[in-house]
């Protein structure tokens, strides 16, 4: 894993996460393509792209989070944590290690660009900061996207005018989600709490958000995140497990994230 801390005069509001970890991905995989060029043919990075050498997608969930995060609590991205369980090669950690800068065609950043600054580079064994940390209780602080679509006609179908109805769906999506890709440390999925975060009847994030606000769609063409049902939730687990857990639609660029739930709301975080 590696850790950034975002530095600008005007910091990217929380509900920009998805867009900023678009701008690390692209940043990095420039980098990544100048670092390795030969003659003229610049090299990929399956980790860091998360496609494989024909362009194709990669199955699983070994290749490159990007996971923005609000660690003081003041509703604006501070931090920037790049993850992959399959690690990265030397060409990937000299591209992570000369990253300063992210372009995301937000208003103002020309006037206030978004710098970063290297914090760590570290297997999870030897670091554990924030959204790293082990805990047993995680909390949303993006929206969970479904994986799937709603059924609204037919058999299966559901009233998502109701809440009940809405989180009764997105609960048992996450409880798939968490079975493919925490089962080996979760354990039975079963046995997972989960509970709907809400305010009257709609879902709530951090006291201060709600799903509808965040930037929902990728920037590639027919990505449909924006039209999924997306909710926050508490999970209590069996038992403490490390993070990231980052799950659901929009994963690996930080929607669906969930934070340990003694990263209190206004109480900062070591680096």
């Amino acid at each position: 894993m590696v850790r950034f801390a975002l530095d600008s005069t005007v910091l990217p509001l929380v509900t920009d996460t998805l867009p900023i970890a678009e701008a690390a991905r692209r940043a990095l995989m420039s980098l990544h393509g100048r670092l390795t060029e030969r003659h003229g043919v610049r090299g990929r990075s399956p980790v860091l792209s998360g496609k494989d050498s024909d362009g194709h997608p990669l199955t699983g969930h070994g290749h490159a989070y990007y996971l923005p995060t609000d660690e003081d609590g003041d509703g604006r991205l501070d931090h920037l944590t790049v993850f992959a369980r399959d690690g990265f090669g030397p060409a990937e950690r000299r591209a992570l290690d000369r990253l300063r800068q992210l372009n995301t065609g937000r208003w103002g950043e020309q006037r206030y660009p978004l710098r970063l600054r290297l914090l760590g580079m570290a297997a999870l064994d030897e670091y554990h900061p924030g959204l790293l940390g082990e805990s047993k209780v995680w909390v949303s602080a993006t929206p969970y996207i479904a994986t799937r679509h709603a059924r609204t006609r037919g058999r299966g179908r559901i009233d998502i005018r109701s809440p009940h109805a809405r989180a009764e769906f997105l609960i048992a999506d996450l409880r798939r989600q968490l079975r493919d890709v925490l089962g080996e440390v979760v354990g039975n999925a079963d046995h997972v709490r989960i509970d709907p975060i809400f305010d009257g009847g709609s879902f709530k994030i951090a006291e201060r958000g709600r799903p509808i606000e965040f930037q929902r769609c990728r920037s590639k063409p027919g990505d449909d995140g924006g039209r999924r049902l997306a909710g926050s939730f508490r999970i209590e687990l069996p038992k403490p497990v490390p993070g990231p857990v980052a799950l659901g639609h929009a994963s690996h660029f930080g929607m669906g994230l969930f934070l340990p739930d003694d990263m209190r709301i206004g109480r900062p975080h070591t680096c």
